[in-house]
């Protein structure tokens, strides 16, 4: 029951004054303050908290401050009110957005980390940039094929199921060459690099975030950095490899 009010921010104790006061209907706040085991000083403010959300009612009779539930049935009204304010929150965060982006700081914000160990935690990851809307890689898809043969051509597919826009710029090998002429296409650009340019990792670069995939000895691991000012910098470094490739 409790968790239904969470919706209003009421914490615990304001939402079992609600609830009390639902049973008990209009009472004095002396009344309500024993009933629910909080001092009187404190209920007032607890009280004001709710009228001011309109889920109670206040009154006077003789000189004493009585406090009523609304009708449940009324509830309803209220939610969908709050939702409403929410939807057009919503909106006028959306046009003040680039605004705030402008004003903040993003080299002085942490960059999050996170790591992935072994293949299946590195398929995870891949499943995450796959909800991505697109990305530019740098990648070796001879040693992916080596390491990963059961998800090599999986990613691939479901790149392309998905339309997803993507550069790619490949370590030169066969298998690299094969790649290209099976996935190129408009949204799926593939360039292969000069031999003389060698990575032993892969890193993908997406719009707010990238990642780095290693390769050791029969295992790979892959590490997450979130940070929007990183990412920038290596889609600079991207596209200067792209513009000569």
């Amino acid at each position: 029951m409790q968790e239904l009010f969470h919706i209003f921010g009421l914490k615990k104790k304001e939402i079992q004054t609600f609830l009390r006061l639902l049973e008990l209907g209009a009472q004095p706040v002396s009344i309500i303050a024993r009933q629910v085991g909080i001092p009187r000083p404190t209920m007032y403010l607890v009280l004001g908290k709710l009228k001011k959300l309109g889920l109670i009612d206040e009154f006077e009779q003789a000189g004493i401050t009585y406090a009523k539930c609304i009708p449940v049935k009324n509830i309803p009204d209220l939610l969908a009110s709050k939702q409403k304010q929410i939807e057009h929150t919503l909106e006028m965060f959306q046009e003040k957005r680039e605004e705030l982006e402008k004003l903040e700081n993003k080299l002085s914000i942490t960059p999050k980390i996170r790591f992935f160990e072994g293949k299946n935690q590195v398929m995870q990851m891949y499943e995450e940039v796959l909800k991505e809307k697109g990305f530019c890689a740098i990648f070796h898809p001879e040693i992916v094929k080596k390491l990963m043969p059961e998800y090599h051509y999986l990613v691939a597919e479901t790149m392309r199921e998905k339309h997803l826009k993507i550069q790619e710029l490949l370590i030169d090998s066969k298998e690299a060459k094969y790649y290209q002429k099976t996935y190129a296409s408009k949204n799926h650009q593939i360039k292969i690099l000069p031999k003389t340019l060698q990575f032993a990792s892969d890193t993908i670069i997406c719009a707010d975030k990238i990642y780095m995939v290693s390769y050791g000895e029969n295992q790979v691991s892959a590490t997450e950095i979130w940070n929007s000012s990183l990412a920038e910098s290596q889609r600079t470094v991207f596209s200067e490899l792209w513009k000569n490739a």
